[in-house]
């Protein structure tokens, strides 16, 4: 059950894959946009400027998002947000700019449901399905479209250090696991003996620092489409040079997981809901767009990051690596209705069934049913791959 990773022998052979994948025939019609707005969508039922909090710092896993705006809009490194003018291929409702904040450390690590249950100009949040069920009644949120399909959150290890070869292997090894505090799938873990409460170590912030310090002695959260190629090939983590590591994905470990649900607040879905029939669609376009050809709006998160001035880092090669897993582990699948937009009923309710018992036991209170927490209605008609 174990994931050994399967990285390219090189960047350049990496980078030349990316290449060759994105540029394609001219006669492809797999990277054409949306076709123009019909009538209806002129209709200025959205809000001018579409603000959408992120729940980390701008990386591929985010892509499909700043497609959005594409590469020419404007970074604002003071406040860790990107904006510009949404592209004519997504504009719909009056839309006219697009506003992406960044999450993670930008927001203190607040919890992406609490900053929008603050801030009434946030139209659209990434959550986490789990999360979204996990915060169904303190912070109530609603997921209206996925971003991608599987979740690339991941636990890694050092495979010379824990020879794990079981998600029981875990909880035997007796190391910790660091972890950011408050994230669902930890629960699951811990509810399923795959770790103990005594290994849980909820102080990670998402930089390398403490694994480097240690030598990587214990287990860490991730995403398989980024740290797996930092720690192998960039962070000099082992004997002064970067070194193998291994991970479960948390589909591997039985939690099937939406990543980044695009959500809103569920006091202002009815108030949204007229722009969100039109938006949504496009939101789903957008992520084909990108997919179909990553390359601009990829190199442009390279460049935000470098203007945040962050430890957080991209590079061409990681990006290349992390949009070839994408394709290989199906993190960027449709839906089993077709579209690249909807969630499968039946996955929220073994997601709900997961996790109802474990906040049961806490005395957490979630909502009464999981239809509560997603919205098909608008991915109706949305495109697919």
């Amino acid at each position: 059950m174990k994931r050994h990773n399967i990285v390219a022998a090189t960047a350049a052979t990496v980078c030349l894959g990316l290449v060759a994948a994105a540029c394609g025939s001219d006669d492809d019609d797999t990277a054409t946009t949306a076709a123009p707005a019909d009538e209806p969508s002129a209709e200025a039922v959205c809000p001018t400027n579409v603000v959408i909090q992120t729940d980390w710092w701008p990386e591929i896993e985010h892509g499909g998002t700043y497609q959005l705006i594409g590469p020419d809009g404007e970074t604002d490194a003071g406040n860790f947000n990107y904006s510009g003018p949404i592209a004519d291929a997504y504009k719909v409702g009056g839309i006219e700019t697009v506003e992406i904040r960044a999450g993670g450390d930008a927001i203190s690590s607040t919890p992406v449901s609490s900053v929008m249950a603050t801030d009434d100009n946030i139209m659209l949040g990434y959550i986490n399905l789990g999360d979204v069920i996990a915060d169904s009644v303190k912070a109530p949120t609603v997921a209206i479209a996925k971003t991608l399909d599987l979740d690339p959150q991941m636990v890694m290890w050092d495979p010379a250090q824990n020879p794990v070869e079981n998600p029981e292997d875990i909880a035997a090894s007796g190391a910790q696991v660091l972890h950011f505090d408050g994230v669902a799938y930890i629960e699951y873990m811990i509810g399923a003996g795959y770790m103990t409460d005594g290994q849980s170590n909820p102080s990670y912030g998402g930089a390398p620092t403490e694994w480097v310090s240690s030598g990587g002695n214990f287990f860490q959260q991730g995403f398989a489409t980024n740290e797996v190629y930092k720690y192998e090939n960039e962070i000099e983590w082992k004997d002064g040079a970067p070194a193998p590591v291994d991970f479960f994905t948390v589909g591997d470990l039985g939690y099937d997981n939406y990543p980044a649900t695009m959500s809103v607040r569920s006091d202002r879905l009815t108030d949204f809901a007229p722009c969100l029939e039109l938006l949504v669609p496009q939101l789903a376009q957008a992520w084909i767009d990108f997919l179909a050809d990553p390359t601009p709006v990829a190199d442009k998160l390279i460049d935000i990051n470098v203007s945040y001035d962050t430890f957080w880092k991209l590079s061409p090669e990681l990006n290349a690596r992390g949009l070839e897993l994408i394709e290989e582990l199906g993190f960027g699948a449709n839906s089993p209705d077709g579209t690249y937009c909807s969630f499968d009923p039946d996955r929220v309710q073994g997601l709900y069934e997961i996790l109802q018992p474990i906040y049961d036991n806490q005395g957490a209170e979630i909502a009464d049913d999981p239809d509560a927490t997603f919205d098909n209605r608008f991915c109706e008609g949305a495109p697919g791959r």
